[in-house]
């Protein structure tokens, strides 16, 4: 059976049987992914308007809305899977977006991020380590790149902060096997692309504490403390300032938690 699939964790696109699907010009792609994410529910005009538009909404209002939900639906069924690929109804108070047998990268990754967090319950902490490798490979870039409308950055921000959660937590899993070595150029890398992420400081600190390079791991948290300072005028959080004292001491060892999700 040709299946569609959805892609949003990355620039929205579709296909359908190893075709792309031509979702259209920016703001309808906007509308559909309002759809997408609320896939199943009946959304109102209104909120697609204020999703989409925000505070730059045209004097027409909900009129806009229509001729986007025609061309898309128009899209779909030509591109049609069958009685089984998606559909776009049209209600009385609203509309709604039936997957169907569609597929969403975003169902894939939430799938990896469950086995991993099987495979750490069940102790096998390597298993789970590279079930969530898996789960980022998924990832095609910034989501629902270049969309506009305060629905898109919202839904941006959150699997932004979904995705930094989860690499935060592989990297825990390696500290926790032992592989402080191997963790390093990650933690190393990840500081440079989220430099404020308390979190991969604490764990940058002890892999390099762990792998021998106390005097490295002392630099880490005096750079970050900098960092805040200059950047939003803060101190550390007890968190950090605790894994410091226990590195001086010399007992920082690897975090430890379920995945986050």
């Amino acid at each position: 059976m040709t299946r569609t699939r959805f892609f949003v964790l990355g620039p929205l696109h579709a296909q359908v049987g190893g075709e792309w699907l031509d979702l259209g010009p920016v703001r309808q792609q906007a509308v559909f992914a309002l759809l997408l994410f609320n896939a199943g529910r009946v959304v109102t005009p209104t909120s697609i308007l204020e999703g989409v538009w925000g505070g730059d909404a045209p004097p027409t209002g909900t009129k806009l809305i229509p001729p986007y939900i025609y061309r898309l639906r128009r899209t779909l069924r030509a591109a049609s899977a069958g009685p089984d690929g998606p559909v776009i109804d049209t209600l009385r108070i609203g509309y709604r977006l039936r997957l169907g047998g569609a597929r969403i990268d975003l169902g894939d990754f939430d799938e990896a991020v469950e086995r991993a967090a099987a495979a750490e319950a069940s102790g096998d902490l390597a298993a789970a380590a590279a079930t969530l490798a898996v789960a980022e490979k998924i990832w095609a870039g910034e989501p629902l790149a270049g969309l506009p409308g305060p629905y898109a950055q919202s839904r941006r921000h959150h699997l932004l902060e979904r995705r930094v959660v989860c690499l935060e937590h592989r990297m825990e899993l390696h500290l926790r096997l032992g592989n402080f070595h191997e963790a390093i150029p990650a933690l190393l890398a990840l500081r440079t692309e989220y430099p404020l992420r308390e979190r991969l400081a604490i764990m940058l600190m002890t892999a390099l504490y762990q792998a021998g390079r106390q005097d490295e791991a002392v630099h880490v948290f005096g750079a970050f403390r900098s960092r805040l300072d200059a950047e939003l005028g803060v101190e550390p959080t007890p968190a950090l300032s605790a894994a410091y004292t226990s590195m001086l001491r010399g007992g920082l060892a690897a975090p430890s938690g379920p995945i986050p999700r």
